[in-house]
């Protein structure tokens, strides 16, 4: 009876020790564990890790100009740019300590700043201005954020009103 026991747990201990760790195994995700020896699927991106070089940008939208009133042009804006060359950013990297580094389609640096997240809002402090973004989604390789531009000015008599969303796709 006692050889019985060993046995059982000695076969117990044998099968429990060739217990693999499981969880995120990709050193860009956000919850990497460099302990987990099979993926469990679980693995979470963020903005960090690598460079995010644009695809495609898609704009839509509206703009309205009138002059004393008389409305001078009405147009439906819908259109998306492929060209390297006229996307901008063209190629952004996320640094960990929240700035940032905009690349041309050259690899010569256009812009620096710093970056924030706060739920899916992405704010970047160019040198100029301050944009704030949609997340739409990230993952480990595709990145969506959307800008909404919209303002009404007033020059000269003329009023120009715009209302445009713009989507970034980004691949890393």
């Amino acid at each position: 009876m006692k050889n019985i026991f060993y046995v059982l747990f000695l076969i117990t201990f044998i099968f429990s020790s060739c217990t693999k760790e499981e969880g995120c195994t990709d050193s860009l995700a956000l919850n990497y564990n460099i302990d987990a020896e099979n993926d469990d699927g679980s693995c979470e991106f963020g903005l960090v890790g690598g460079s995010w070089t644009t695809q495609s940008i898609s704009t839509n939208g509206t703009m309205t100009v009138s002059f004393g009133g008389i409305p001078l042009l009405d147009s439906t804006i819908n259109y998306t740019e492929t060209n390297p060359d006229s996307l901008e950013p063209y190629r952004l990297t996320m640094n960990d300590d929240n700035t940032y580094i905009e690349y041309d389609v050259m690899n010569a640096i256009v812009e620096s700043g710093t970056w924030a997240v706060l739920s899916d809002q992405l704010t970047i402090n160019t040198p100029d201005t301050t944009l704030v973004l949609t997340i739409g989604s990230v993952g480990k390789s595709n990145l969506s954020l959307s800008l909404n531009l919209a303002e009404s000015s007033n020059d000269m008599g003329a009023t120009i009103d715009y209302d445009i969303t713009q989507v970034i796709n980004s691949t890393r």
